[in-house]
């Protein structure tokens, strides 16, 4: 695949045209989730070593030929998938490139970040954009467990993550790694999401961070929980609430620190990042001002639509479920690993 900062290889399909519609189709119409009805699942409850009491609620589909004849040979990567913000191990993304994945002879653990999924309940704290020490817990696991050729998948919010974790310090046990739809500048995408443009997500956002603290699910103050119930924008939820559940003073230290952008020059491994110029909740303005030729082992893609974590395309003989973002992660982790 041709290594570029803008490709013009994907095409929304007929009936899916726009950025919003590219962004919640699946959402509205979630695809088949054949993950633990048709393979074999394990749920494993990973405790964190922060004292915290938490936990993180992962989701194991091993190598289907370990179980199932004349299944593709086990390849000896386990990717490692990582969903966004307020979604879970089963979200569309999540389930549809698993489920690819495990066709190809990958291993797959699906992760529930604190208080997500199956894990919600598990967790007294939250995740937020830069919590590197859960990703560091669950690839201590796998490596130790499961395969010492890891590949580190994101998505949204969590592909931030990965990004900051893969650049702060040498992770040389992630061989490999992707991220979609990254906000590479949390300031200004919550800016964006913030304003009229973002409402719609906000919104859904916010209400659904709220249902769970309402729940009793997260720890903090009743004094800060009244405030909480009060805002209306994400940035004051994170500047009551999100960063100081973290340990910083505030909203604009949080993105200051978290903020992917900050790390992307310094990630040794090769992997790929995926966008699109229509995305709705993060504006493109970020990914076009790196500079791209400074990080030669990553492959960038900006396509022409697609929306957020969208990317769907008319079916064709390569890609018969039109799953665009699916077949074009696939593809280029096959090619590193030839």
């Amino acid at each position: 695949m041709e290594r570029s900062s803008f490709i013009r290889n994907f095409k929304p399909r007929k009936f899916l045209k726009g950025k919003h519609i590219q962004t919640i189709f699946n959402v509205v119409f979630p695809p088949e989730n054949p993950l633990t009805s048709q393979y074999y699942s394990e749920d494993i409850i990973l405790y964190t070593s922060d004292k915290s009491g938490d936990s993180l609620w992962l989701e194991h589909n091993p190598p289907l030929d370990s179980y199932r004849k004349n299944s593709p040979p086990f390849n000896g990567y386990y990717m490692i998938l990582i969903h966004g913000m307020e979604g879970n191990s089963d979200s569309h993304y999540i389930v549809t490139l698993a489920s690819s994945a495990l066709k190809r002879g990958y291993g797959v653990i699906r992760v529930n970040l604190r208080g997500c999924g199956k894990g919600e309940g598990f967790s007294g704290l939250i995740y937020n954009a830069g919590k590197s020490e859960d990703i560091e817990e669950v690839e201590n696991f796998v490596y130790k467990s499961l395969s010492k050729k890891i590949i580190l998948c994101g998505f949204s919010l969590s592909a931030n993550m990965v990004l900051k974790y893969l650049g702060e310090k040498n992770r040389p046990r992630i061989k490999y790694f992707s991220a979609v739809s990254p906000p590479l500048d949390l300031k200004s995408c919550c800016e964006h999401i913030d304003s009229p443009r973002g409402k719609f997500y906000r919104d859904r956002f916010l209400r659904s961070f709220k249902e769970k603290i309402k729940k009793g699910r997260v720890h903090s103050n009743p004094n800060t929980l009244k405030h909480v119930f009060e805002t209306k924008t994400m940035f004051d939820f994170d500047d009551i609430f999100s960063a100081p559940l973290a340990g910083y003073r505030g909203a604009l230290e949080y993105y200051r620190v978290c903020s992917s952008k900050n790390y992307i020059y310094t990630i040794k491994q090769k992997g790929i990042i995926i966008h699109a110029d229509d995305d709705p909740l993060i504006p493109k303005d970020e990914f076009l001002r790196l500079n791209w030729e400074k990080v030669p082992n990553v492959t960038r893609i900006l396509t022409h639509g697609g929306g957020h974590v969208g990317f769907m395309t008319d079916k064709t003989e390569d890609i018969p479920d039109g799953r665009w973002l699916n077949y074009t992660l696939i593809e280029y982790f096959q090619k590193l690993l030839t």
